[in-house]
């Protein structure tokens, strides 16, 4: 024989009301069933825009240590100019250094700082970069752009991605 849930009758104030042991348990595994999966999706495309965020901040880092490279041979003579060996050097070694051990990265920061492009400008210029922006100095300046492939907080078992990262750096401009 089937046993049947019992109805408990309560008087309410505002008259009676019929209700079954459980079925408010139902009601949170339906609304659990449909927000966990909406919770995991705003974890995982936070946590990739901070990764995003991170590879930028250690990419304009480098590009502004590198052009306070100035050769002031040059700028003693009321010219300007990079020494474009060292401070591209430079502007990958502290992009290394920056990286630190980014856990979203999947390659080595080395690797990575080699695939860099790097865009010494001695004399000021454009830089076009792959989203199609364009930014011009008429100073010396340095750009920078790459692709990294980052791994994700990984929860939902999305794949490797590559985001375009740029950055672009000149010398503060003194007002006197």
């Amino acid at each position: 024989m089937r046993r049947l849930a019992r109805c408990v009758v309560r008087k309410h104030p505002g008259g009676t009301r019929n209700t079954a042991k459980g079925q408010s348990l139902l009601f949170i595994a339906l609304v659990l069933a449909f927000l966990a999966p909406f919770v995991f999706t705003v974890i995982e495309f936070s946590e990739r825009q901070l990764e995003v965020a991170h590879m930028e901040d250690a990419l304009q880092q480098a590009t502004r240590s590198a052009v306070q490279l100035f050769d002031y041979a040059y700028l003693a003579r009321n010219s300007r100019r990079i020494n474009e060996e060292r401070a591209v050097q430079i502007a990958r070694q502290t992009f290394v250094r920056n990286l630190g051990t980014a856990p979203e990265l999947a390659e080595d920061p080395e690797t990575l700082a080699q695939r860099v492009t790097w865009l010494v400008l001695p004399q000021g210029g454009s830089c076009r970069f792959d989203n199609g922006q364009t930014v011009t100095f008429d100073q010396p300046a340095i750009c920078a752009e790459v692709r990294p492939t980052l791994t994700g907080f990984g929860l939902l078992g999305y794949a490797p991605y590559r985001p375009l990262i740029t950055a672009a750096a000149t010398l503060d401009v003194l007002d006197r």
